[in-house]
């Protein structure tokens, strides 16, 4: 009998029963009155389920419950790093244009190096061949609701010495930028900068970038916090992020485009984009063009507590040749290596 008919037999006023005084077993069955019992569940449409005891271990039944407790996880950005909800810092989600992410709050200053190697025909791909690195420091330090507010410190001289690059003093070619940058939403962020915007000498060569960019993260089935994370950038650039054949909008706006000593160029502005993949909140992938140069490279924040970051990238083809795709001789690469406190 179903449980309904057993638990309503225990409630049947005992004037329902009737048990005659006879011996025989089935006449005492046949005795017992029968009634039908309305009830709400549909039994007919009951899927039944075997469950396993590892399944309870391996938290299978508690999906509904994590359903119930979904958040949104913010976008943020340290330098062209990616920051999770203000707390963990992520690798690196491009080389040179930055992220239109608002800053993070949790760290406010950013030291960063980047390089690239100058490899001629002939020479070894991982060898330095007189290459030339720069470097940056940052300074966000005013946070209004959705916006927040910096200067970054270029230094067009790193290293002085008998190597290669040498030549010149460290803190040579000194330089100011700003960066302003609002979130838009939990995923979203437009920013708008300049490095190396004012020359204190006349010995940067690092170009005065000028920026404008919009950023936008889509989660792994529109689940925040579903790895892997697809982000894309879009802007236009000046300096640096405009040597290359498409660019417009030229003019000797200070000082023009700040990427020679000894020739005065204009200042042009020039589309840039990157396009990331963020596997987990330590490795990244990008796809990047900063005009010059199209970039495939990679990213690592290996510690979760030491905001480190670590970049390398594959120089896949140049503004001079065209854009045309290099054969493995003439490949190059580049670096960044940031610190955040």
């Amino acid at each position: 009998m179903s449980s309904d008919y057993r638990n309503q037999a225990h409630k049947q006023d005992l004037n329902k029963l009737k048990k005659p005084n006879i011996k025989n077993k089935e006449a005492q069955i046949s005795s017992i009155i029968w009634e039908s019992v309305e009830t709400n569940s549909n039994l007919s449409n009951t899927k039944w389920e075997k469950v396993d005891e590892k399944d309870f271990k391996n938290n299978r039944y508690k999906t509904n419950e994590s359903k119930k407790k979904s958040y949104k996880v913010s976008l943020n950005s340290l330098n062209r790093s990616i920051v999770f909800d203000n707390r963990i810092i992520g690798p690196d989600i491009s080389w040179l244009v930055p992220p239109g992410f608002k800053w993070s709050t949790k760290y406010k200053f950013d030291f960063s190096t980047r390089g690239h190697n100058r490899r001629k025909k002939g020479e070894p791909l991982l060898g330095w061949n007189g290459g030339d690195a720069v470097g940056q420091f940052y300074y966000q330090p005013i946070f209004i609701k959705d916006y927040s507010f910096g200067l970054n410190l270029g230094m067009r001289s790193v290293y002085s010495g008998s190597g290669p690059g040498g030549e010149t003093a460290v803190g040579e070619g000194l330089s100011l930028g700003f960066r302003t940058d609002k979130s838009l939403s939990s995923t979203s962020g437009v920013s708008l900068g300049a490095e190396q915007l004012i020359h204190f000498d006349d010995q940067t060569d690092t170009g005065r970038d000028l920026y404008i960019t919009v950023s936008k993260g889509w989660w792994s089935n529109n689940k925040d916090g579903n790895f892997p994370l697809n982000i894309a950038t879009f802007g236009l650039a000046t300096g640096k992020m405009a040597e290359g054949n498409i660019k417009g909008l030229c003019s000797d706006l200070l000082g023009g485009s700040g990427t020679e000593v000894d020739h005065k160029r204009r200042l042009c502005w020039a589309p840039v984009f990157t396009l990331s993949r963020v596997f987990n909140h330590k490795y990244s992938t990008f796809f990047e063009y900063n005009s010059k140069w199209f970039l495939l490279g990679s990213s690592i924040s290996p510690f979760q507590e030491i905001p480190l970051r670590g970049t390398f990238a594959l120089q896949l083809s140049d503004h001079i040749d065209n854009y045309r795709l290099n054969n493995f001789e003439e490949l190059k690469w580049v670096f960044r290596l940031s610190l955040g406190f």
